[in-house]
C-alpha cells in the first residue's frame, strides 16, 4: 500500500533545498576572485573616474570641471614618463600616480582637492586611494 505525503512536508522540503542552494549560489559568487589589473590598467581606471566624476576639482585654488581635470592629470603623467628623472614608464605603478601626479601641484606644492556636489571638500589623495582600493578590493 502506498502511503502519500502531506502536502505541507512536501512543501516544506522544497523552501528548505531552495534556501540552501541559493545560499551556496551566493556563497560561490562572494569568493569569487577579483581580475588582477596592471597597474598601467589601474593608473586608467583613476584617470577615467577623474573624468567621469560628478563634482569639480579644485588645482591651485580655482574650480576646474572633472574632464578638464582628467586632461590636466593625463597631460603630466605623460610629461613625468618622459622625464629623465622619473623612473622608467614601465614602473609606474597607481600608487606612484597618485603619490607624484594626483595629489598636489608640482609647481606650487597646493593639494589638490576633489569637491562633491553637496560643496563637500576632500583631499584628491583620499579620494584617489579610495578609488584605487575599490577597483583592488572587487567594489
Amino acid at each position: 500500500m502506498r502511503k502519500l505525503i502531506p502536502n505541507s512536508l512536501v512543501i516544506c522540503v522544497f523552501v528548505i533545498h531552495f534556501i540552501f542552494l541559493m545560499n551556496v549560489n551566493s556563497i560561490s559568487a562572494d569568493t569569487k576572485p577579483c581580475k588582477s589589473y596592471t597597474e598601467e590598467e589601474k593608473i586608467e581606471f583613476l584617470l577615467k573616474k577623474i573624468g567621469n566624476f560628478n563634482g569639480s576639482f579644485i588645482r591651485n585654488g580655482e574650480i576646474h570641471q572633472a574632464k578638464d581635470a582628467e586632461n590636466h592629470l593625463r597631460y603630466k603623467l605623460k610629461e613625468a614618463k618622459n622625464s629623465i628623472f622619473a623612473p622608467d614608464p614601465k614602473d609606474w605603478t597607481a600608487k606612484l600616480f597618485i603619490e607624484k601626479i594626483g595629489t598636489k601641484s608640482f609647481l606650487s606644492g597646493t593639494p589638490y582637492k576633489i569637491r562633491y556636489t553637496n560643496g563637500k571638500e576632500i583631499l584628491s589623495s583620499v579620494w584617489l586611494y579610495e578609488e584605487l582600493k575599490n577597483i583592488e578590493t572587487c567594489h
